[in-house]
């Protein structure tokens, strides 16, 4: 308890005491085992920095907030800090096992590595003293630990009170709850599970269409009335895509995939027309996974809809009233654009949103058509069409030459 306090005092004083060779929080160099090692060794929690290459927010973290003197004295004395590029390496597994589904996302770990508290986004230092202050008070949570809970359901604990407290705590760290949700679903009869309230508490809890929970509820789902149809399918979607468009797609397994669309097909009526093109944008990658081009050309189309009719200087003008909407109040003086984050980088998608808009159906059709059309094919004329009007929306971005150029040499082959 003295070292608690010790640390605790430290976190909030940010005491210089760690007093390091150079400012700013230093992170450890070696791997995801050495680091668990040297965490168990001299006995400190652990910080993991979560982050990609592209992500402008974490860009802004390196620059602006870990370098920062006061933050390195008490990360470096409390944590073994440690870095991970969610797209390279050991990051791309472990980015999955702790369910990281946003850039930058900050890991706090007990020294075997788990999970004791989680935060995502731009962290100021005094947000990265509370988040600290937090793992610091799990940690000592006894049997509100997440380490508790796995402990006791590896020992086979499997009473319904005592899932629904691991349930909880998961969904409060984020973590995929997959095993212990199916054990719930094994624990109750089935006449209790089918009931309204039973199924709106598994519908809650899906993080994951892998989960037996997922079948189960999607069986008994007319059940549900209206009202209750529309509360749940926002998550049960999102379960859905997420693992339609995670492992489902990267590992390639049509029949899942074919599975979920399903699923989502009888999620439609409920949907917004946002999940709507979600839906058809994961069902143009599934049939071009399986090379059925009758399907592909299809959903291709409905995506693409009447946005080509759309004259530029229409675009152009609503492009203009959306950006003067979106900077009215920073304009006006009733917002401060120098306390938002990362404010200038994303300005240069402020001023074209309604063009960006109409642009990811027209890329991701002609992509898919380009992909998996036979060369030749009287509907690669359209998506060259397609993938020109993309210049015209976006002639700042040239990754859409490449695009042109070979749907130019698919359609004239014959």
């Amino acid at each position: 308890m003295r070292i608690l306090k010790i640390l605790l005092l430290s976190l909030i004083s940010f005491s210089a005491a760690a007093a390091d060779t150079a400012p700013g929080v230093q992170f450890f160099e070696g791997s995801w085992a050495e680091l668990l090692q040297t965490a168990q060794k001299q006995g400190k929690l652990i910080f993991v920095d979560v982050y990609t290459d592209w992500c402008p927010p974490c860009k802004q973290m390196d620059k602006e907030i870990f370098p920062l003197k006061d933050v390195g004295d008490s990360y470096n004395a409390m944590f073994i800090n440690y870095r991970l590029d969610a797209e390279k390496g050991e990051g791309v597994q472990l980015a999955g096992q702790f369910a990281v589904k946003a850039y930058p996302t900050y890991l706090y770990l007990d020294a075997k590595g788990s999970l004791l508290y989680r935060a995502v986004g731009f962290q100021t230092p005094e947000m990265l003293a509370a988040n600290a202050k937090q793992a610091m008070a799990s940690s000592v949570a006894g049997n509100n630990s997440i380490s508790f809970f796995e402990t006791q359901f590896k020992n086979g604990k499997r009473d319904a009170d005592f899932l629904r407290a691991y349930l909880k705590r998961t969904a409060e760290l984020g973590l995929d709850n997959t095993t212990a949700l199916n054990a719930y679903l094994e624990t109750l009869p089935v006449s209790r599970l089918s009931t309204e309230g039973e199924l709106l508490y598994l519908s809650e809890q899906l993080s994951s269409a892998r989960s037996n929970a997922l079948e189960f509820v999607m069986t008994h789902y007319d059940k549900l009335n209206a009202e209750q149809k529309k509360k749940v399918a926002a998550r049960l979607y999102s379960a859905l895509l997420y693992t339609a468009s995670g492992a489902s797609m990267k590992e390639g397994r049509p029949v899942e995939v074919k599975q979920i669309l399903a699923y989502i097909t009888q999620l439609e009526p409920e949907l917004t027309a946002k999940q709507l093109e979600g839906a058809s944008r994961m069902r143009m990658m599934y049939y071009g996974m399986v090379k059925d081009v009758a399907g592909l050309k299809k959903t291709g189309y409905n995506l693409v809809g009447r946005s080509m009719d759309i004259p530029m200087d229409s675009v152009r003008a609503e492009d203009a009233k959306l950006y003067e909407q979106t900077m009215k109040p920073f304009l006006t003086g009733e917002r401060d654009s120098t306390k938002i984050p990362g404010f200038q980088e994303e300005k240069q998608f402020i001023v074209n949103q309604y063009s960006r808009k109409l642009a990811m159906p027209l890329y991701e059709s002609a992509t898919a058509f380009a992909k998996t059309l036979d060369p030749g094919d009287p509907a690669l004329a359209d998506a060259l069409r397609w993938a020109l009007r993309l210049r015209e929306l976006m002639p700042a971005d040239n990754r859409f030459d490449e695009l042109v150029s070979r749907l130019r040499t698919l359609s004239a082959q014959r």
